[in-house]
């Protein structure tokens, strides 16, 4: 038999760890944040470049402001352009004057670009155009002067230039946004890396760590005393382990405990069977004195056989499935009382409530043992009060289920076997008592499809409820897990 299959240990940055998918998302989104900056800056680039050469245009204009007649010199004139970087500048001033700097245009003009009109779409428009063209346009490019010097500059140039200083432009700024998009990228990644990724993969190896041995004390995980999220996980992680370590140590102590029962039971109740017969012949004894313990010592055995049986049972794998059939509940209570000793005790009064001829489908022999629990439970707690009291069972039916409450007048359970009730070897407060009755009692109602309650305890008196489905007899209930 092979035992469990252990989860892949994966590398820092193995096709389908963590830590990879966090770096590539990282990176990821890094990129997406800088691609949507991206065209706006080359937009805004595009149209600083164009502004310069109207600027640089403007410049150049204002040198004929001192010559006779705006005439230069060709030389001075070609001058004036190239450092302008256009090939024509035309100036209006005053609805009349037109200054113009003017030099062979080698084509059409293909695009015009007034800047007065530029807006955010159609500048990542013009920049894309231009960046996608080969750079052989001539273009015209309009605005306004600065410093109020006119009503509109307008100069021709050829885009040659421009388009190879926004190229340049463009793609130091891409090299420049991969790098700061890579470089937040691996900054993101080694500080959620350092703060979930390493704490999750601690939490991982502590668990396959656990599994392969959780009877080892040194595989508990031990919290890093971190006071968020994480934290909250690593102390219930080491609280689970803790619990499940404690578990299976008792599970071995009682599944040691039971295979010692198991060997020691046949001999323990054959020896106890020989005492309770020889206990018998004390009864008819001439001393006075031995006849009046006889019964005492018969209880004794009784309850030490009981015992036995009890503890070996509860160890067995479980139940049988409930074989359901008709039970004169009536009948079956009269039955439990007597064998619970509640008909010869004289400090218990006892009381049948359940009307005559009330049949109710159930297991006989397994509600025989629920029943017998329950009231022999009573008995006892009446007799060690030393109080008389009342013991009393009662039945209703309603469209669906029987309810049986078994009521005493006893002083009640103790509040600290309360949380352990039902639990096995919790619920009880007798020193010889083995706390199974009532674990064996819910087991066998669960497995009728039912439920057993503790209704009420006080100092006045404890009702147990036992809630039973009324179905037909050949019905099958399948008993809970």
């Amino acid at each position: 038999m092979t035992g469990p299959r252990q989860p892949h240990r994966r590398g820092l940055l193995s096709g389908r760890s963590l830590s990879r998918r966090l770096l590539l998302a990282t990176i990821a989104f890094a990129l997406a944040l800088q691609f949507a900056v991206y065209a706006p800056v080359v937009a805004n680039e595009h149209q600083a470049l164009l502004r310069s050469r109207i600027q640089a245009a403007q410049t150049a204009v204002l040198a004929l402001e001192e010559t006779e007649g705006n005439q230069v010199s060709p030389r001075l004139r070609q001058e004036l352009l190239a450092n302008a970087g256009v090939k024509t500048v035309a100036l209006k001033r005053d609805e009349a004057r037109l200054l113009i700097l003017a030099d062979p245009v080698p084509g059409p003009v293909s695009k015009v670009y007034d800047l007065r009109l530029a807006n955010w779409f159609t500048s990542i428009g013009d920049a894309a155009e231009a960046l996608w063209g080969d750079g052989t346009r001539i273009i015209r490019i309009v605005d306004t002067p600065r410093l109020g010097g006119g009503q509109f500059i307008e100069a021709i140039a050829e885009e040659r230039p421009i388009r190879d200083a926004l190229a340049a432009f463009a793609t130091q700024t891409l090299l420049i946004g991969i790098a700061i998009a890579l470089a937040i990228g691996l900054l993101v990644f080694a500080v959620l890396n350092f703060a979930l990724v390493r704490p999750i993969q601690r939490l991982i190896r502590s668990m396959t760590d656990f599994q392969d041995a959780p009877e080892d004390p040194t595989r508990v995980f031990v919290p890093s005393g971190r006071g968020d999220e994480i934290g909250d996980a690593e102390n219930a992680l080491a609280s689970m382990q803790s619990q499940l370590r404690a578990a299976f140590s008792q599970r071995a102590h009682l599944a040691a405990m039971g295979a010692a029962v198991a060997k020691i039971n046949h001999d323990l109740r054959n020896m106890l069977g020989g005492a309770h017969i020889a206990s018998e012949r004390l009864e008819q004894s001439r001393d006075p004195q031995v006849r009046r313990m006889a019964p005492r010592l018969l209880r004794t055995l009784d309850r030490a056989i009981a015992l036995a049986t009890d503890t070996l049972t509860y160890g067995k794998a479980g139940e049988r499935a409930p074989v359901k059939e008709p039970v004169d509940l009536h009948a079956l209570v009269q039955e439990v009382a007597a064998a619970a000793g509640a008909l010869d005790r004289s400090r218990v009064a006892f009381e049948n409530k359940v009307p005559i001829g009330h049949f109710v489908q159930a297991d006989g022999e397994q509600l025989y043992r629920i029943l017998l629990n329950l009231s022999r439970n009573a008995v006892q707690a009446i007799e060690a009060s030393g109080a008389p009291a009342m013991v009393s069972v009662s039945a209703t039916r309603d469209a669906t289920h029987w309810v049986i409450e078994i009521a005493d007048e006893g002083p009640g359970i103790p509040d600290a076997i309360l949380p352990h009730l039902f639990e096995p070897f919790g619920g009880t407060s007798r020193v010889a008592g083995t706390g199974l009755g009532l674990a064996i009692a819910r087991e066998l109602a669960r497995g009728h499809g039912g439920e057993l309650i503790l209704l009420r305890t006080s100092g006045d008196g404890t009702i147990f409820r036992l809630t039973l489905p009324d179905t037909p007899a050949d019905q099958t209930v399948t008993r809970a897990a």
